[in-house]
């Protein structure tokens, strides 16, 4: 890899330093509006290793983060922010920059990430601590650091969401000897391959913003009827996730303009059925926070049983075979195997079908739900790990709090995919079938198989699992678990420390 250029020493005055992580936007960014008060600031992201080698990274996260880093240092400039790109282990970059800059403050986000990021923000603040050096961390979301009672959330998180906005403000580039030299690494240049996402969603600030204006303005208005459809959703769905985790938008400037989007609409039935859509959008929303909520107060459940009570009721099992199926999208299963397929080509599939993956290699296949959910955070592009882990706990059953939802992939084909658009989309050896034998492909008629070119086991997988059996199997052994009494009493637990308070739609 191109090394970058040595910096040059430049330290009339020390500068504050804004550490961009996953906040890639100037508008309402509370960080940069503070480091640009009265003092020259400059911006900084860190390419870390770690990052890199982590088992939920992708190349189409890095292909995302290149398009948004684009987007934000044009932002920049027009402020006279210069931004920073570094590859290396934060510390040392830091280190570096303080040695020949000087780092009068440090400003960031806050951030609830996985494991390693929590481990390298305490390096870093023992670094910023000896060095002398101010660290200002402000919150993005609405997740309360040492949260010491949920009964006290919902309300801490209307305030931190609902506020004026942080107008971004430009200054003065003081006139220094030298330059600061910056460029982002290509793919090759950190030796990684090429993403094979060829229809994932575009980063950048601009697309975030043409992507809620298309929502707000036309796609909300048949969202309810949209989202649980993986054809109808590409379209009707906000499609805003990746843009949120990586923080192209904030939460807050979302929840400015749906509500001035609600106040916009009349009071005739076509206004009022939509606005009762946005109402739908308004309180998925909402669980946001509360997702990443959790995992800020228990990060354990990155590798953990949200309640333990449930350790060693998978782990011993883990069928490699089936495994391996499912990552493939060649369970025999056609909408698991579309839903697979189709997310390893977008990046992106929307909640229900989601759901049915992680329900589906739980349940029917009996896989401890690790593997799985660092296969599909690989493979989100919006991969948000609060969220995602919280949501693969919950679908695996593992909360103790939480319905048990063990989806039949038959009847999520029938209901959400009835003419078989989606699935002879993605699993096209299945085309020639009808809408009616697409559910179950291995019980087609043999004489009609025959006639259609179309053979079980050889045109497309026989499924890996008799679905009854797996069925009858998963649920005996799931309520068996769930009617412990150490799982009741531990689940008590768990709601008291991550439960919602409220089952009420709720405007933040």
């Amino acid at each position: 890899m191109e090394k970058h250029p040595a910096q040059v020493s430049i330290k009339p005055q020390a500068l504050n330093v804004v550490w961009f992580k996953k906040d890639l936007r100037t508008f309402d960014h509370a960080p940069l509006f503070h480091a640009t008060c009265g003092r020259p600031a400059i911006g900084l992201f860190i390419i870390e290793p770690e990052w890199l080698c982590s088992p939920e990274f992708d190349s189409s996260h890095y292909v995302f983060l290149e398009e948004s880093l684009r987007d934000l240092g044009d932002e920049l400039r027009k402020l006279g922010v210069p931004l920073l790109i570094r590859v290396g282990e934060a510390v040392e970059i830091l280190n570096s920059l303080h040695q020949s800059i000087g780092i009068h403050e440090l400003f960031s986000h806050e951030e609830t990430g996985l494991r390693w990021t929590y481990d390298r923000d305490l390096r870093v603040k023992k670094f910023t601590k000896a060095s002398g050096i101010p660290w200002r961390e402000f919150r993005q979301f609405g997740v309360i650091r040492a949260l010491k009672s949920r009964d006290s959330w919902l309300k801490l998180r209307d305030a931190t969401l609902v506020r004026k906005l942080f107008l971004p403000r430009g200054q003065e580039w003081p006139k220094h000897p030298g330059n600061l030299p910056s460029r982002i690494p290509s793919l090759r240049e950190l030796n990684l391959s090429a993403s094979e996402k060829r229809h994932a969603q575009k980063g950048g600030r601009f697309q975030a913003e043409r992507c809620l204006d298309s929502f707000l303005s036309s796609r909300s208005r048949n969202y309810s009827a949209s989202i649980s459809s993986p054809t109808k959703s590409a379209s009707g769905c906000s499609r805003l996730s990746p843009y949120l985790a990586w923080g192209n938008l904030s939460i807050s400037e979302v929840l400015m303009k749906l509500f001035r989007k609600k106040e916009a609409l009349g009071s005739s039935s076509d206004d009022l059925w939509w606005k009762r859509n946005l109402e739908s959008f308004e309180s998925r929303l909402a669980w946001h926070c509360h997702f990443i909520q959790k995992f800020e107060s228990e990060p354990e459940i990155e590798f953990q049983n949200m309640n333990r009570s449930f350790d060693g009721m998978r782990e011993t099992e883990f069928n490699e075979e089936y495994f391996e199926a499912w990552c493939k999208g060649e369970t025999g299963f056609p909408i698991i195997d579309a839903s697979m397929r189709s997310l390893k080509v977008n990046g992106w599939i929307n909640f229900r079908m989601r759901a049915a993956l992680m329900s589906f290699a739980s349940y029917q296949l009996w896989l401890h739900w690790r593997r799985p959910a660092q296969f599909l955070a690989k493979h989100f592009v919006d991969f948000e790990p609060g969220i995602h882990f919280s949501q693969v706990q919950m679908q695996s059953g593992v909360t103790g709090i939480n319905t048990i939802r063990i989806y039949s992939p038959k009847k999520q084909a029938i209901d959400q995919d009835p003419g078989g658009e989606f699935i002879k989309r993605y699993c096209p050896e299945l085309s020639s079938l009808s809408p009616e034998d697409l559910a179950e492909p291995d019980l087609t008629p043999p004489l009609l198989a025959a006639s259609l070119g179309f053979e079980p086991g050889i045109t497309y997988p026989k499924p890996i699992v008799d679905p009854d059996e797996s069925y009858s199997a998963a649920k005996q052994k799931i309520f068996d678990w769930m009617n412990r009494p150490s799982v009741r009493t531990e689940a008590k637990q768990v709601y008291e420390k991550h439960g919602s308070r409220s089952r009420q739609n709720r405007r933040m």
